[in-house]
Parts: C-alpha cells; structure tokens; sequence
C-alpha cells in the first residue's frame, strides 16, 4: 500500500508565537498609584458609558473600586505602527487616559428624567444600553451631586432633582478655571494663527485677552455638554457670539460650494441624468467624420486614378 505524504502544514515547526491583542495605553498614575484603600484591587476596567455630548458610545475607565473615572481618546495616524518586544504591531493606535469629573457624565441623565421630579441615584443611572453606567454610583465624586441638582428626601432616598441655575453657576467656576489655567501656561488663544513664542507679553492683560481665554475654555467644556446647554452657558458668561466663527463657517460653505471637483462632479451627474433615453421621440445619431491628416490626403489622391488588383483579373 502506497505511503500518502503528510500535509505541509504539519511538518512545519516554528517556535514564533501569535501577540495576544494588545494596546498602546498611556494611563494616567491617578488609578493605578493611589492606596489600594482609595483604588481598591486588582486592575482598572474599560468600560462604554454614553458620551454627555453626543449621547453615543465612548470609551472610559474605571479604577478598580470604581471610585475613580477617567476619559480614554485614541491618537490614530495613518502608516504607523509599534514594535512590542520581538513582534509588530499593525495597529499603530495609541490611547491616552485623562480624569474627567462624574458630574457631567451623570448631568444628561439629570436633565432628561428629572427636571419636573426627584429620581433616586441608583434608579436614575440604569441604563439599558449602557449597563455600566451603574458603576458611577461608587465615583468619590458624585459627594458633589448637590452643585447642580436639588437632593429630596434623605441621604439613604439618595434622590435628586435638576436645578438649572446651580448647574450653570458650577459649569461657570469650571469655565474660569479652565480660563486661568490657559493663561498660567501661556497658552495662545487668539484667533490668528501667530506662535506663541513671537507674541509680546504684558504683565497688564486687556478684557479682549480675558474673553479670548473664557471663550476658548468655553469651548473646552462645552465638549462635555449639550448644544442647548453650551449655548445657554455662553450667555451666562456674558459673552457674545463670535462673529468670526460664523465668518469661518460661512467662508467654509462657501469654499465647499465653489469647489471646482465639487462642481465638475455635479456636472457629470447632471450630463449623465440628461443622457437618459427618451422614447417619446426616435433617436438620432451623428456620425462624425475623422479628421484627415495631410498623408491620409496624398494617399487618396495618389491612389484616385489607379485600379485595384482585383480588376485585373475579370473577363474582358
């Protein structure tokens, strides 16, 4: 009986081991330098809770008493990735990790449920589409619930309703905060793309400096917030809309609408559109004529008063 040779897979032996899934993760000492008191044990988690700004997925973590939340954004760049230890990594992603304050991620939920009652914390924060969100009710820092909703009942109701006015009195000392922090780094905010370095310092800043700086954390925060709550904010900090903000938008419409592709492919789409058949009337065609080279023109004139092979071989 014939021997059947093996199958190349299983003769070959390697000793190259396939990389787990792996991240790239700067995380911020916060959760993991901490008491195991404060930290509690074992490992941070990553959890999805829904974004205070747009309401959708996002990606958080928590330490692991759940007494502490930080924010996760991912850095992603075209062509890169990393070598860990002998082996490559294609992702070339790398996630940061920065503390973000429980309060906002709770104050969406405070507004939409209860602006007219007072709902309990741990009633409040279940999510059906984001169970996690239940890990909030451990974060150290919703002792300071009380600075934008109204407690009702005693501390074991633990139950909450929004107040409006306090919430945008705290989100205004957030603001300035975030304002004086720009300025104690020397963080240009101008709105004219000038370095920093070439920007002559005075001691004795101008009201227009100190609007440039609310203005610009204004938008800082207003990353964390509603549309309708960021504008409402603006006006609590007394500061008018920015005309040049609007100039930009409007001058990026228009840039978008005198777009040479953006108008040749509209063209296209429309001579296309216009070249359906139409079967109400008969179709004509035209027939071009080549155009005639000045050598195409001689060989027809050379070969006007010759005959062709095929005469020379009738009857006559």
């Amino acid at each position: 009986m014939p021997r059947v040779k093996a199958s190349p897979k299983k003769c070959i032996k390697t000793n190259i081991q396939q990389p787990t899934n792996s991240w790239v993760f700067l995380l911020k000492g916060e959760a993991l330098e901490l008491s195991e008191q404060y930290t509690g044990t074992g490992t941070p988690d990553i959890v999805t809770l829904r974004h205070p700004n747009t309401g959708e997925s996002a990606v958080f973590l928590f330490s692991p008493a759940n007494n502490s939340v930080q924010e996760i954004l991912t850095y992603n760049e075209a062509k890169r990735s990393w070598f860990i230890d002998e082996t490559v990594k294609s992702d070339g992603k790398m996630h940061l990790s920065t503390p973000i304050d429980p309060i906002f991620l709770v104050l969406p939920y405070l507004r939409k449920y209860c602006s007219s009652q007072a709902i309990p914390l741990d009633q409040l924060l279940r999510d059906e589409e984001f169970p996690e969100t239940e890990r909030l009710l451990k974060s150290s820092g919703l002792k300071y619930l009380n600075m934008i909703a109204d407690r009702k009942g005693d501390e074991e109701l633990n139950a909450f309703k929004y107040n409006e006015e306090k919430t945008l009195s705290w989100l205004k000392k957030k603001t300035e905060r975030v304002a004086e922090i720009l300025k104690q780094k020397n963080i240009h905010v101008g709105s004219s793309a000038m370095s920093a370095t070439f920007v002559k310092s005075s001691k004795s800043e101008s009201p227009a400096d100190t609007d440039s700086h609310l203005r610009y954390a204004h938008g800082i925060v207003s990353e964390y917030l509603m549309d309708d709550l960021s504008q409402k904010l603006l006006k609590y900090l007394n500061l008018p809309e920015d005309p040049q903000f609007n100039l930009k938008r409007k001058s990026t419409n228009m840039l978008a609408q005198n777009d040479p592709k953006k108008t040749k492919v509209e063209e296209e789409n429309k001579s296309s559109t216009s070249n359906v058949l139409d079967l109400s009337k008969p179709e004509q065609k035209t027939t071009k004529t080549p155009l005639l080279t000045s050598k195409d023109k001689a060989r027809a004139k050379a070969a006007s008063g010759s005959k062709t092979i095929s005469s020379f071989f009738k009857k006559t």
